[in-house]
């Protein structure tokens, strides 16, 4: 029996721990807001539970932790925030001060049932405790959706810190040491087999899939758009280099009236920020350049919903396929490569076109 299909106590709920390092979703980072929906999940099915949020460096104002207390309040979840132990110097400032804090936190309590994500390796003391009976834990689950290793080779970068470093040897040990561990793709836990992760009894479960709300008219498939739309972010394996050079090849045979949308938050692409290379790359283009600077998927979705843009997914690397299954769910039309777990996201009933390989000829 797994932790996560672990049977409720009698009387039927469960006191559950959700641990998260940030609230707030961050349009350019793998979803910062999961571990928050999953805690209103569990408070749905009658589950007592507690999100507690490890804040770190970033510690929130307390008109912050008072809004979010009161908006998670009204789902049933009870917030938590953990910016220091009284066994460790008052700022969490690195991982592993982050990790013991968490641990000292989960022994004062008495949960049934602990989920974290494996980014940042959280857990990573209390599994050592586990480890060596030092400290009987509860079961705890992580969700893998980016782990820094895996990022960085995507990105093609090296890791430039200790703390990189520390960070990465801390998400394996999780990984291999957590009562379970849950990948969003099959191509992510088959690349932490190809690295030598002994996450062999790792189980795989897709992110849910995110439909666009609004009442907006969606175009058919088949239409011609007159706007293509980039769900590009500013990391190296988002694949904006990849969708400039297949732009360069579209330009010279680009419908009159062609609009390209690139959405923020902005970044560096290998020391160049990504904003301004879409500005150096489209004075090749005859076509117009609209960048909307901040935008999370939800609204880069309803915004594909109202203009009837062709949504575009150039992605070199993806761990979770996320924006190829949130485009299939909400009906909008779109061109993505075969990249990592898109091509799991991908659905053939749904009359998208085929997924090309990452080459710009065959993207543009």
């Amino acid at each position: 029996m797994t932790a996560a299909s672990k049977p409720k106590p009698e009387g039927g709920r469960r006191r559950i721990c959700v641990v998260t390092p940030a609230i707030r979703r961050d349009a350019d980072k793998d979803d910062a807001s999961a571990p928050g929906e999953l805690a209103r999940l569990f408070a749905e099915d009658g589950d007592d539970v507690t999100l507690l949020w490890v804040a770190g460096r970033d510690v929130p104002s307390t008109d912050e932790v008072a809004a979010r207390r009161a908006e998670f309040g009204a789902a049933s979840v009870k917030l938590e925030v953990l910016d220091r132990s009284d066994q460790l110097l008052p700022s969490l400032a690195t991982p592993e001060s982050r990790s013991a804090a968490l641990l000292h936190y989960l022994e004062r309590c008495s949960y049934d049932l602990v989920y974290a994500p494996l980014e940042g390796g959280l857990p990573y003391f209390t599994l050592l405790a586990a480890e060596t009976d030092a400290f009987a834990t509860p079961p705890i689950v992580l969700l893998a959706r980016a782990p820094q290793e895996w990022a960085h080779e995507a990105d093609k970068t090296f890791m430039g810190s200790t703390e990189a470093i520390a960070t990465a040897y801390m998400e394996k040990y999780c990984a291999e040491m957590a009562d379970r561990t849950v990948c969003a793709s099959a191509a992510l836990r088959q690349w932490m087999l190809s690295r030598g992760w002994k996450v062999r009894k790792a189980t795989v479960l897709p992110p849910p899939l995110r439909a666009v709300r609004t009442e907006a008219p969606q175009p058919p498939i088949a239409s011609k758009a007159r706007e293509l739309a980039a769900l590009a972010g500013s990391r190296f394996r988002d694949g904006l280099t990849l969708l400039c050079d297949a732009l360069d090849i579209l330009a010279q045979s680009a419908p009159e009236g062609l609009t390209l949308t690139a959405f923020g938050p902005f970044g560096k692409i290998m020391g160049e920020h990504s904003g301004g290379l879409l500005l150096r790359r489209a004075e090749r283009w005859p076509f117009r350049l609209k960048l909307l600077p901040r935008a999370t998927l939800e609204e880069r979705l309803d915004y594909l919903a109202r203009s009837g843009a062709l949504a575009v997914v150039p992605s070199l690397a993806a761990s979770t396929g996320e924006a190829v299954g949130a485009c299939t769910a909400a009906g909008l039309p779109f061109v993505a490569t075969n990249a990592g777990a898109n091509a799991e996201a991908w659905k053939a009933q749904a009359g998208q076109p085929p997924l090309v390989e990452p080459d710009a000829a065959q993207l543009a």
